[in-house]
């Protein structure tokens, strides 16, 4: 019987007690340098082959040795004589499992594993202020952890909230749309602009995204523009039909990550163009925010907050197409962002505030 379960906890030292414990069950001599490989993504044989890099050198090391060490000695201690070593010391030695059984610490895997289950469900339970309730309720629909979840939130016990109002118009319909891109279901409903009458969509969801509290389905559809077409979730009226007599059309590997790869938020405007975008910060807290939240996974800074020539300011670089939701987060932040270039994007910024301002001229 096992003191502690080798399996339990998080970290790296988790990581490489799985990784080993995997390798060894190949039943042949694996190395620490191979552990190490496999974790770091290297090819195998890589600190042979790099004698600048040496294993001992890597940040993990520490973790590495005492992983092993730990796992051994569980696997000794279920199953005596089950490691044998090839007799070497140093970097060479290697171990192989050469035990009765082909999975000696099933148990105790299926218990970190259930352990972790456990946790998600109650997690599930807390999150009920995060996800929509109707996404909730729709995978958890007649279970006692569905009404535990109710009952709690109507006695004021939740411990995780959104600042997001998540009572959306057809938040219910996430779960069908999820459903549908999992089984590759083409949809047809009736979807209506805003200021415009309503037509007939037959659509083939592919992906969804949440962008400022709004949910949005993208997809292949019946009419321009076709391919990534953008439903916004509250523009559907009434009911969501399966189409069962047409082949659905799957989006090209990877095509939504290079959707949204330079954009802010989900729209692509007509004829943008990829360009850098140099914003100004004008205080220190806002820099230092804009650092810590950045607008863009392209972002970078460019210039430390501090004074420049006798201004005090710091600059950060985004390299995106401008559109409405750009402009919009910029200014969200008032006297605080200045826009450097493009020029054409600090011309649309200063159009709209010059027609605000001039709503307050009176």
């Amino acid at each position: 019987m096992l003191t502690k379960n080798v399996f339990a906890g998080a970290g790296v030292r988790t990581v490489f007690v799985n990784l080993l414990y995997e390798e060894l069950m190949k039943r042949e001599f694996v190395t620490l340098a191979d552990i190490m490989c496999l974790e770091q993504g290297h090819p195998k044989g890589f600190y042979d082959n790099n004698p600048k890099r040496t294993l001992s050198s890597e940040k993990a090391y520490g973790e590495l040795k005492k992983a092993s060490s730990e796992l051994i000695k569980a696997l000794k201690q279920v199953c005596p004589g089950c490691i044998e070593d090839n007799g070497r010391m140093g970097k060479g030695k290697a171990f192989r499992y050469v035990g009765e059984f082909d999975d000696p610490l099933a148990a105790e895997r299926q218990a970190v594993e259930q352990k972790k289950m456990e946790d998600y469900v109650a997690f599930c339970k807390a999150s009920a202020g995060i996800l929509p309730m109707s996404w909730f309720s729709a995978y958890f629909e007649n279970t006692q952890l569905l009404l535990d979840t109710n009952r709690e939130a109507e006695g004021g016990a939740n411990q995780i909230q959104s600042s997001l109002e998540q009572n959306l118009t057809n938040i219910d319909l996430l779960p069908l749309f999820y459903k549908a891109i999992s089984n590759k279901q083409v949809l047809q409903f009736a979807y209506q602009r805003f200021g415009q009458e309503p037509f007939t969509l037959t659509f083939h969801p592919q992906f969804l995204k949440e962008y400022n509290g709004r949910w949005f389905v993208f997809g292949e559809a019946d009419r321009e523009p076709y391919q990534a077409y953008n439903v916004p979730l509250d523009r559907i009226v009434g009911e969501v039909c399966e189409v069962n007599d047409m082949e659905y059309i799957p989006a090209p590997k990877g095509s939504y990550r290079e959707y949204f790869k330079n954009i802010i938020g989900v729209t692509h405007e007509k004829d943008a163009k990829v360009e850098e975008v140099i914003i100004r910060t004008k205080t220190e807290y806002q820099h230092g925010l804009l650092l810590t939240k950045p607008l863009h996974h392209s972002q970078k800074e460019t210039l430390p907050f501090g004074d420049h020539g006798g201004q005090m300011y710091g600059e950060v670089c985004l390299t995106v197409e401008p559109n409405r939701e750009l402009r919009g987060r910029i200014l969200l932040y008032g006297e605080n962002l200045e826009v450097v270039s493009p020029l054409s994007l600090r011309d649309q910024i200063r159009e709209t505030l010059t027609k605000q301002l001039a709503q307050y001229s009176d």
